[in-house]
């Protein structure tokens, strides 16, 4: 071992990645490249939020209805059914091919249409490309959950996914505020230039990755030896044996309404906060930035804490989200009706912080939950079917909110709010997690043993 590795090892220890250090140069190339390409990939899911007035008034769009529709609602619904559509796609090819080669795919095919939107001239361009844009985040997801799977064991896995949740989470937030910032600084075109800054970059980690870096051998960071071995396509049978699995099934019915209310959150708030609060763009912009920073904070901290609860007693990591996503309604629906202190920067900023905590502590437990009761060969599987959920809550979310703000159009709060409330039936599907997330795991491990026997035999 050269005097440079054990001070890597150290370095990545002082992250909780010390794992990672068995991959080798290339390994952890690899891993910083993933969250690169991750933060730039979400970076432009919500580049219209901030603009939604100007890119509709680019293209002659100015009633308010048509508006909500057409931007809040309809790119929305066709973004994510794509991208649900590629995901359950994408678990089937990931036991086909190399998993590197359709990582660098799938960003090609996101990213291009994004940087395409900058020089959209109607908005039926404008809807095609954004719908094609679904084709980088509905790839994207099966594969870096699988891959994540590989480079870590269970000890560090809830470690690992809150950094690659904190690099999807924070590229929302970040992209958000360059969106809002150029928008602010050009009404006409600075909309433009925002699709064009968050898509250029991906292209230089794209090529990063493709020449520098190698994926980790499938199974290989499971504790039960020989695993690896078991990397073989899954079958229909494996496929449906994935919804005998309790916790799956618990993680499936969280997921859609859960990612219901994101839709308010990184589509309609921005725009709630600049004209029910007569707030300027780029102000709007920055309150929904300091909501990504305690989005930033929960994404990391909350897999930390879901992986120290891990170790204590399984049941605890559940039980966290639990308890979190019920408790995340109340500032969530508080900064609806914030009149009183929108305009008094220091608590309304501490309440969208609080309020970015609490609802981001569940995404990346349920990831690290997924990973450790689905074995190495069925989790780009069982990550695309979960994503095809999360795709469905993520594109009815805003649509169910832009038909709800079309009939109460005077109380925009009002139809906001009842968006939120579909955290409460998120928060009861935690239930069946919660008393067979141990069950399921053990399950898990003999079933590699049993296949492991068998296919040495």
């Amino acid at each position: 071992m050269t005097s440079s590795q054990p001070e890597s090892k150290s370095l990545l220890r002082f992250f909780g990645l010390a794992e990672l250090s068995a991959h080798g140069p290339k390994g952890i190339l690899a891993f910083w490249v993933i969250l690169g390409m991750a933060f730039f990939l979400f970076g432009d899911q919500n580049l219209i939020a901030p603009n939604m007035k100007n890119i509709a008034a680019s293209f002659g769009i100015t009633d308010q209805k048509e508006i909500d529709w057409k931007f809040g609602g309809l790119i929305p619904i066709l973004f994510f059914i794509l991208g649900g559509i590629v995901s359950l796609s994408m678990g089937y090819f990931s036991q086909i091919f190399s998993r590197k080669r359709l990582l660098v795919a799938t960003v090609f095919l996101g990213e291009i249409p994004c940087l395409l939107t900058a020089f959209a001239d109607n908005y039926d361009q404008f809807l095609i490309l954004r719908t094609l844009c679904g084709f980088g985040l509905g790839g994207i997801f099966p594969l870096l959950f699988s891959l994540i799977g590989d480079y870590f064991s269970t000890q560090s896995r809830g470690i690992a996914v809150g950094y690659v949740s904190l690099a999807m989470g924070l590229g929302v937030g970040v992209g958000q505020l360059v969106g809002g910032i150029l928008g602010g600084a050009d009404p006409i075109n600075g909309w433009r230039d925002s699709f064009l800054y968050m898509s250029v970059p991906s292209f230089a980690f794209v090529f990063i990755y493709m020449f520098f870096c190698q994926e980790p051998k499938r199974g290989g960071a499971e504790e039960i030896q020989g695993a690896d071995e078991l990397s073989h396509k899954i079958s229909l049978k494996d496929f449906k044996v994935l919804f005998h699995n309790k916790t799956n099934l618990g993680a499936f019915l969280q997921a859609l309404p859960g990612c219901i209310p994101w839709g308010v959150f990184f589509v309609f708030l921005a725009d709630y906060y600049e004209h029910t609060y007569h707030l300027q763009k780029e102000s709007a912009a920055g309150l929904i930035t300091f909501a990504a920073i305690g989005i930033f904070i929960g994404t990391f901290f909350g897999g930390v804490l879901g992986q120290y609860l891990y170790g204590l007693n399984r049941k605890y990591q559940p039980l966290l989200c639990l308890v979190t996503t019920t408790i995340g309604v109340v500032p969530a629906i508080a900064l609806l009706y914030s009149h009183s202190i929108a305009h008094d920067p220091i608590p309304f900023i501490a309440l969208n912080i609080f309020t970015g905590v609490l609802i981001s502590i569940t995404g990346p437990n349920v990831r690290s939950v997924l990973i450790n009761v689905n074995t190495p060969k069925a989790r780009s599987a069982i990550f695309s079917v979960y994503n095809l959920t999360d795709d469905l809550g993520k594109g009815l979310g805003p649509a169910i909110s832009a038909i709800i703000l079309g009939i109460a159009p005077d109380d925009r709060g009002l139809a906001l709010s009842i968006s939120i409330l579909f955290w409460i039936p998120c928060a009861l599907a935690w239930f069946l997690i919660y008393f067979n997330y141990e069950k399921d795991e053990n399950s898990m491990k003999e079933q590699l043993k049993s296949e492991l026997k068998q296919q040495r035999v």
